[in-house]
């Protein structure tokens, strides 16, 4: 393109971005789109069929729109699935073939192939073997990316890892992404990944079958050696014992160790203190739930990959307000595609809303009181220290009732607890604004706030969802 041209470009794009929004703009024109501007024609080129048939056919009238306005006279548009789709598709089928011809000739000891195996021979709507590629990178686990990288190019260097956080926050994604770079750079079988269950069975199975020395030749004899959820070593004494020494062994080798957690392993009792010296001994790296911006992509790829046909409100509703991690996004998406297979028909925004009420009020972790005053500051453009004044406007007033109403709905504390918090109030205040915000709820009432007037129902709906 001539400089012009991308001048031209430029201006198409953040205009589209400003008629359709910048959350949807974000969502389903990010980096793997491409734009190309020729002469009169106009070229948007998407990773998969899927997306690039739900850009022409929903956004295709705004980026005309928009074109004709800033180019002046109409464009051509052209909408087109890259090039290296089918490239990427037939490498995919190649390893996934190398993988099966594999999988036929090792024993059953073999863990990582019998578990790429299943993966890659699972049914339709299967997930894609875990790779970097496919891993949604943001600042909830960046360093943990950042090190899995260096390994892998320095293998050695930093060892063991050790990634820990809670359920959904891509611990195993991780791992499987770090061994599945090994396996294109070590001989066969010299790079192993297995959950702790996994590793105990077949510690016991060689115990029972006296074949313990093939065990150990088995798992010590390797360059990288992966195992997820270590908490599962707790109280089995054995297991752990035998998972020492194949560490101490692998270390003084000098080889590339890998392990993951829901806890650092200084807080998970019972591994004993020489063992969680050994884990801790390398770096350890927290990965917290995906932010916003990464469960929205996580949302796009899952939506492209199994041709869902959800509306961009619902996608972007659901990522705001489900629970913050990748299999509550993905569950999500699911029951909005079963449902709308029932009906024959798409879902509206407050249909899906009340489909998808239970998992909104499902809490990952436990709501304080200082949560919800956040969350009612945020969303009512209050200060802490006008919500616990004695201001009885009700800009300020009702805010405090509906936090001390959302206190007893979300925390264990007493009425006089909650008073104390907001402004040092009687427990008999906190009574009466729990009956009061009760009673809008029945009323189906309004509330004031900075922008207007919001219906009580939606108001608590907002502040929830910044918890």
């Amino acid at each position: 393109m001539t400089k012009d041209e991308q001048n031209i470009l430029s201006a198409i794009m953040n205009d589209v971005a400003n008629k359709i929004g910048n959350p949807i703009f974000e969502l389903w024109f990010d980096h793997t789109v491409q734009w190309n501007l020729s002469g009169s024609t106009l070229s948007i080129s998407a990773p998969t069929a899927f997306a690039m048939e739900r850009i022409r056919r929903v956004y295709q009238r705004d980026i005309a729109e928009v074109a004709c306005s800033t180019k002046g006279r109409l464009l051509q548009l052209e909408f087109t699935v890259a090039p290296t789709e089918n490239e990427l598709t037939s490498s995919t089928s190649q390893d996934d073939q190398n993988l099966l011809e594999t999988t036929a000739h090792v024993s059953p000891l073999t863990v990582p192939t019998s578990r790429a195996a299943h993966d890659e021979t699972s049914t339709l709507n299967a997930q894609p073997r875990p790779t970097f590629s496919n891993l949604v990178c943001g600042a909830s686990n960046q360093i943990a990316f950042g090190a899995s990288q260096a390994i892998v190019e320095s293998p050695g260097t930093i060892s063991p890892l050790f990634v820990y956080g809670p359920s959904g926050s891509g611990k195993t994604h991780l791992l499987q992404s770090i061994w599945d770079e090994f396996r294109g750079r070590v001989k066969p079988g010299r790079a192993m990944y297995l959950t702790a269950e996994q590793f105990t069975t077949h510690f016991l199975e060689g115990l029972q079958g006296k074949g313990l020395a093939s065990f150990r030749r088995r798992y010590r004899d390797v360059d990288v050696l992966l195992i997820d959820q270590i908490e599962f070593f707790v109280g089995k004494s054995a297991t752990t014992l035998e998972f020492h020494y194949t560490i101490d062994s692998l270390l003084r080798s000098g080889k590339q160790l890998v392990f993951s957690a829901k806890a650092p392993a200084t807080e998970i009792v019972g591994l004993g203190a020489d063992l969680v010296a050994r884990l801790s001994s390398g770096l350890v790296c927290n990965i917290a739930p995906p932010d916003e911006s990464m469960r929205l992509q996580i949302a796009q790829q899952y939506c492209s990959r199994h041709q869902l046909d959800i509306s961009s409100e619902i996608v972007l509703m659901l990522v705001r307000r489900v629970q913050p991690d990748a299999r509550h996004v993905q569950g999500a998406l699911n029951r909005i595609r079963i449902l709308q297979q029932v009906a024959g028909t798409g879902l509206t925004l407050r249909q899906a809303e009340e489909q998808l009420n239970d998992l909104f009020q499902c809490v990952q972790r436990p709501v304080g009181i200082q949560d919800i005053e956040k969350a009612i500051c945020k969303t009512f453009g209050l200060d802490k220290k006008s919500l616990r004044s004695n201001g009885k406007i009700k800009s300020i007033s009702h805010p405090r009732m509906l936090a001390m109403w959302l206190a007893r709905k979300y925390t264990r504390a007493a009425y006089s607890e909650i008073g104390e918090f907001f402004g040092n109030r009687a427990h008999t205040t906190v009574i009466s604004a729990n009956r009061r915000v009760a009673s809008w709820i029945k009323a189906d009432a309004s509330i004031t706030m900075a922008y207007g007037e919001c219906r009580v129902a939606d108001a608590i709906k907002r502040v929830e969802a910044h918890f």
